[in-house]
């Protein structure tokens, strides 16, 4: 039975999921598919624990090889790994091969000083607005020089659009300061907005725009939760 926990560090985009229990068959499914939600929300790094974990199969290598290279090639988003403490997981793991493909290290700080001592963050642009009337139109032009910038500027009207329902949403429901930020991460614009309410985002049905338009105009969308507050966040495709 195989068990998973995430926790998001808002603050350092960084999401740590804690993988307990022995691999069976019925569950690797369930595995890819954690995986692939914390790779989709496009943080700047995502870290694995494995040291409550097994796999006698022999299979669970090869299922994280291919998050490996989906995290690199389609998100952008650096994926490390936290090795096994004991098991047959951890005796093919630390072959040299593994330990490269998969950048392995022995504990949770380990991982943590690699992330903060690899490459620098995506490039991006940040703006820190306060809940009034100005916050949706400023986040827009953020949108719109970003993606002048970084020569994408037809899409600059979709991310534009979806922007402002981000922010007009922490605006109107969360009330505070909202931190907004612009990235190219692997194949995909990434869009997100941090505001200090820890409630979920609302969906509000009879509103025929809101966050019924990210259903409609972004790949993808979801929302990481923290003690201090959420980050709501969109990926829009880039061009190939």
């Amino acid at each position: 039975m195989v068990t998973m926990d995430s926790v998001h560090d808002l603050e350092r985009e960084i999401s740590w999921l804690t993988v307990a229990g022995h691999l069976t068959a019925d569950r690797r499914d369930y595995l890819r598919t954690c995986l692939g939600k914390a790779l989709a929300a496009c943080p700047r790094a995502v870290i694995v624990d494995l040291r409550d974990f097994d796999d006698v199969s022999g299979t669970a290598a090869a299922l994280f090889g291919a998050a490996q290279l989906t995290a690199r090639r389609d998100y952008g988003v650096a994926l490390l790994w936290v090795m096994p403490s004991r098991g047959a997981l951890r005796a093919r793991l630390d072959a040299p091969y593994w330990r490269r493909a998969l950048r392995l290290h022995d504990d949770p700080d380990q991982a943590l000083a690699a992330v903060d001592a690899g490459p620098p963050p995506p490039e991006q642009f940040r703006v820190a607005l306060r809940p009034d009337a100005l916050a949706a139109s400023r986040a827009r032009d953020l949108v719109q020089e970003a993606c002048a910038t970084w020569g994408v500027p037809q899409l600059a009207a979709t991310a534009g659009r979806i922007v402002v329902e981000l922010v007009l949403n922490a605006v109107i429901h969360a009330g505070t300061e909202c931190t907004v930020t612009v990235s190219r991460r692997g194949a995909y614009l990434w869009i997100s907005v941090r505001d200090g309410a820890t409630a979920p985002p609302r969906l509000l049905p009879a509103r025929p725009t809101g966050l019924h338009l990210l259903d409609r105009r972004a790949a993808a969308w979801g929302w990481l939760g923290g003690p201090a507050g959420k980050t709501v966040w969109a990926a829009v495709p880039l061009p190939a």
